[in-house]
């Protein structure tokens, strides 16, 4: 609250540690688009079309990365940089009508552990309390056993929310860590936990101090534990054109939801519905208005 008893949104700061320069061919029509892609990335430039104050972050140092910083910066929304040496990596997308998605990447990119002390400092520096904080998306390899561990703690000290979408190592040590949302695929999950089915994964997915865990399904909607309260929530019927960034409008939406007070299932079936509207339209134009 400010002094005169206005509401103040917090800032919703998202991470993408591996930042991806991304071109989508779509056969048959021959259209090419590049986008300055990342999971985190994805999740900021929808809170920022909801008119949330989400800031895009991403290590680069000025050199190699310009073309996903250029592209980046064209969006509108906020996209700060942690000045380390990450690079961008690269990805290729075949869309085929009546086939699906096929993508192509190149390897994992590398941060050197004297720049992963540049990442931490920039965090515990720049967040406050109330802020949320969004890890999404694989990582740069080369950080510490433990680091993201013993950030997420830290900043969790700050009364920081902290949500973290990912798979196997830094997935792992965010449940360790008690971050207050945990959020993947069933594929990433059952990666993550070595177990099968949601009712094998979520158990080994929430920590001590977890507000939630959400487990997506596609197609099939989520399911997700909430305060100690199993929910399953359908996706409607739609005709996908591209899933990409499906999972990342659901995280935004988990996050609009909280900031603005809604009742658990109001946010869940929301999330859920806006994933599959923005996996049946070209680009997600459709998600562009509020929730």
């Amino acid at each position: 609250m400010s002094q005169r008893g206005v509401r103040i949104r917090p800032r919703v700061w998202c991470f993408t540690p591996h930042p991806v320069l991304e071109t989508k061919f779509e056969t048959p029509a021959g259209r090419i688009v590049s986008s300055a892609g990342g999971k985190a990335h994805n999740v900021a430039r929808q809170l920022h079309r909801w008119s949330v104050p989400a800031i895009s972050v991403v290590g680069y140092d000025g050199g190699e990365g310009k073309a996903w910083w250029d592209l980046a910066q064209r969006e509108g929304l906020k996209v700060w940089r942690i000045p380390v040496r990450a690079g961008e990596r690269q990805g290729w997308a075949v869309l085929k009508k009546g086939v699906g998605r096929i993508d192509f990447f190149t390897q994992d990119l590398r941060i050197e552990p004297r720049d992963w002390k540049k990442v931490r400092d920039f965090w515990i520096r720049n967040l406050k309390q109330g802020d949320w904080w969004v890890v999404a998306g694989s990582s740069a390899t080369g950080w510490p056993r433990g680091w993201w561990r013993r950030l997420i703690a830290d900043v969790q000290k700050k009364g920081v929310s902290v949500l973290v979408d990912s798979r196997g190592a830094i997935l792992r040590e965010a449940v360790a860590a008690g971050a207050d949302w945990i959020k993947c695929n069933l594929s990433e999950a059952e990666q993550t936990t070595g177990r099968k089915g949601v009712g094998g994964c979520i158990p080994k997915l929430a920590g001590s101090e977890t507000t939630g865990v959400v487990i997506t399904l596609g197609q099939k909607g989520l399911v997700a534990v909430v305060n100690g309260v199993r929910l399953s929530i359908p996706a409607p019927t739609v005709k996908v054109v591209d899933p990409t960034g499906s999972g990342d409008v659901v995280t935004a939406a988990l996050i609009y939801g909280e900031i603005n007070g809604w009742s658990t299932v109001r946010t869940l079936r929301k999330a859920a519905w806006l994933g599959s509207i923005h996996a049946a339209c070209r680009d997600g134009k459709m998600c562009g208005g509020p929730p």
